[in-house]
């Protein structure tokens, strides 16, 4: 009886032991049991979405009273869909450079009448967008760098006609342009921007123009192109 009695109470409790292993909440290695994070989970280590872009633009603004095209490119990477580091450059896309008529004596008294602005600027491109999966959202670009302009040549008069002569007079400059951009998505891997931005460039130096010549908003319209 005694015998029975041990029995009896050995398999209830096993049969307890059972069920509640069967019932059990299962380890965080099995695949229904999942850490909710902000980055998102995968065994434990954090993901972070990885994107890339290629974007090119075209811009209006003005140097000093002279309206100015400038064309630019840029590329970079897309951090978790939201944050953009990159690259961008954009120069004077006028034909033959930017032309201005000023007057001047050079070294040999002869007074110029006319000269041809060259040149460019780029940098280091961080961005930030708000709502990026949405059909049309916002962005905030930032450009942090520097830039070069010269006089690629000087007209001379010369009677009724003209002559030419090289001009090398430059200089560089640092650069920040922040601006904000409408974007809208055309596709998974197109999208569509335009934006206006305040290029700053403290001080440029460049013989022959004022302090706040290169100092002007810009209006740009883009296409980028990449895994967003």
């Amino acid at each position: 009886m005694k015998a029975k009695f041990i029995l009896i109470i050995s398999l209830a409790f096993s049969s307890m032991v059972f069920a509640q292993g069967k019932n059990a909440t299962p380890d965080s290695s099995s695949s229904a049991y999942r850490m909710n994070t902000i980055f998102g989970c995968s065994h434990g280590k954090p993901h972070i979405p990885l994107g890339y872009f290629v974007e090119f633009d075209a811009g209006y603004t003005r140097f000093g009273h002279h309206n100015v095209f400038l064309p630019g490119i840029s590329a970079g990477i897309i951090l978790n869909h939201h944050w953009t580091i990159g690259m961008t450059g954009s120069f004077i896309g006028n034909p033959q450079g930017l032309h201005m008529h000023h007057g001047h004596s050079d070294s040999t008294g002869q007074q110029n009448s006319s000269a041809n602005l060259k040149g460019g600027f780029g940098g280091a491109l961080f961005e930030y967008t708000l709502f990026p999966k949405s059909r049309v959202h916002v962005s905030f670009p930032l450009m942090i760098g520097g830039g070069y302009m010269y006089w690629s040549q000087v007209h001379y008069p010369n009677g009724s006609s003209k002559y030419y002569h090289p001009f090398n007079f430059g200089n560089s400059f640092f650069v920040i342009e922040p601006g904000v951009k409408m974007e809208l998505n055309m596709s998974k891997m197109l999208r569509l921007g335009l934006g206006v931005s305040y290029r700053y460039a403290p001080d440029p130096d460049l013989k022959y123009a004022s302090e706040n010549f290169i100092n002007q908003f810009t209006l740009k319209l883009s296409l980028r192109f990449g895994k967003f």
